[in-house]
């Protein structure tokens, strides 16, 4: 796996997928300095500290959370 580090160049990375431990959460939809919104197939989105990106396998971002406790960063 790749770590990723705080300065990581996030350039082109919108519509990879994101997992949250083994669990597909979906796509990357916007980037900012601190977040990144990501949405769902269902199109349930959460917008994610960028300080939960644990690391990159490929063309999947890993979160370092598991998918129950991304549920207090839900909008909607």
């Amino acid at each position: 796996m790749e770590m990723l580090h705080e300065n990581l160049n996030l350039n082109n990375v919108l519509e990879k997928k994101v997992r949250a431990k083994k669990t597909l959460v979906g796509s990357i939809e916007a980037i900012s300095d601190s977040f990144i919104l990501v949405a769902s197939p269902s199109g349930v989105k959460y917008n994610i500290p960028r300080s939960h990106i644990e690391g990159r396998i490929g063309n999947e971002f890993m979160l370092d959370i598991a998918f129950k406790e991304l549920q207090r960063y839900r909008t909607r």
